[in-house]
């Protein structure tokens, strides 16, 4: 009895097994139909920055401007392709500029050759017909590619048109004096800093000193005079903060050792576009512990 009862475990045990290695070679089979890559995907094509401003300061010559657009791709293995990847770009009808009108695209079809992430696009401007301060967007899309496109595959390029004598641009300090608390700290000249035209006669300053980043601040000049004026708040009505405190301007009465007046604050023109910045800014920390700041930039 015994021996018969041993020998129905046995075969019970060798159907188990059986049972057992029949579902894991179906499992395998189906892993198999399923098998996923980790390491693979769409590669997608893209711009680099879907987003860019163009400042052209208009000259009697109306003449056009180029501007390089970068576009890339992402996704697979994230790594350079064995192959070329080609793309095709197009006009949005978002586009706020006309192609043919204000804007030419030259080539429209672009390479990133096997063992390559970028290509540059290029957009080339018709300066005749755009009026400064009318500020437009031209917005490309790309429409094929030989392998997939990336969902967010348009570039807006606002395209700022400034008259002749906009301050607008990158400048370095010729003049920069830092003080803290009554005392001459240090030079900054040699840095540079970007001006940004706003409206007629309105400008942001991006950054102070040693401190690029947050602290940016809003002047206007009067075109009669040329004299500049720190403003205490931005466009929206904001108070303008430098450093997390209050800006400090010529009609606030706060500068203790920097003169901040007509004198320190002008603009002045020249007829190589090098055109001259000077102005006087601050923040408050208290009488006795302002920090002060007189620069002369020049435009590069």
């Amino acid at each position: 009895m015994m021996k018969k009862y041993i020998k129905h475990i046995r075969t019970f045990l060798v159907l188990a097994l059986i049972s057992n290695m029949v579902v894991l070679n179906s499992c395998n089979e189906i892993l198999d139909d399923y098998e996923t890559d980790f390491g693979k995907g769409p590669v997608l094509a893209t711009f680099v920055n879907t987003t860019d401003e163009l400042n052209i300061i208009k000259d009697a010559e109306n003449t056009p401007v180029d501007y390089e657009i970068p576009i890339t791709f992402y996704g697979g293995r994230n790594v350079p392709l064995d192959k070329d990847l080609v793309l095709t770009l197009a006009t949005s009808t978002e586009s706020e500029l006309q192609e043919g009108v204000e804007f030419e695209l030259p080539t429209k079809t672009f390479t990133i050759p096997a063992g390559e992430t970028t290509v540059n696009a290029s957009v080339r401007v018709l300066t005749e017909p755009l009026v400064p301060f009318d500020f437009k967007d031209i917005v490309l899309e790309i429409v094929e590619s030989t392998e997939s496109i990336a969902e967010n595959n348009k570039i807006v390029l606002t395209v700022k048109a400034l008259d002749a004598n906009t301050l607008a641009g990158t400048y370095e300090a010729e003049v920069g004096e830092y003080w803290n608390s009554g005392t001459y700290r240090s030079s900054y000249a040699g840095s540079t800093y970007v001006i940004a035209a706003i409206a007629p006669g309105l400008y942001r300053h991006e950054g102070i000193a040693f401190w690029p980043d947050d602290n940016d601040f809003y002047f206007t000049v009067d075109e009669a005079t040329g004299v500049i004026t720190v403003l205490p708040q931005d466009p929206e009505g904001e108070d303008t903060l430098l450093n997390g405190s209050p800006i400090m301007t010529c009609a606030g009465g706060q500068f203790e050792m920097v003169t901040c007046d007509e004198t320190t604050n002008k603009r002045t023109l020249s007829p190589d576009g090098h055109h001259i910045v000077e102005l006087t800014v601050g923040y408050f920390r208290g009488a006795g512990a302002t920090r002060e700041f007189l620069q002369k930039l020049v435009r590069l």
